[in-house]
């Protein structure tokens, strides 16, 4: 192999080289750019607006259910004749369904008071003389 010595070769040349007066006038060059392009402003609320507007939308969904469905409960209250007719049209709902669907309230408007002596009962049972009646119910 052949001894290779840098100091003794020829050197390739990079193939850039600067203008003779590029540094002299350079900082002139860059200062003028500068001056001439101003940068753009970004607001922070305007790149966040799209999450600032879909938040506000969630929360205005989450706060308004509630109260659409507290009005529309309200509306559909029964009154009293609809409810009989409904029941009157509908005889195949037994007495045990409609016992059921009956709250405490409506059973304690229902419920009646009957303060009978033993004497009044007497006297009804000794003039029916048809006492199966009374036993069977």
């Amino acid at each position: 192999m052949k001894d290779f010595k840098l100091d003794n070769e020829a050197k390739i040349s990079s193939g850039f080289t600067t203008p003779s007066d590029y540094f002299d006038s350079f900082p002139e060059k860059v200062l003028a750019q500068i001056s001439q392009e101003e940068p753009k402003v970004i607001s922070i609320f305007r790149s966040r607006r799209n999450w600032y507007f879909a938040a506000a939308a969630v929360v205005t969904l989450t706060l308004s259910i509630p109260v659409y469905n507290f009005y529309r409960l309200q509306s559909q209250e029964i009154d009293a004749a609809t409810l009989e007719n409904y029941i009157a049209y509908n005889s195949t709902i037994s007495q045990e369904q409609i016992i059921d669907l009956l709250e405490q309230e409506d059973l304690d408007k229902i419920k009646l008071e009957l303060n009978i002596d033993d004497a009044a009962i007497e006297d009804a049972l000794q003039s029916n003389t048809n006492l199966e009646d009374y036993l069977i119910d």
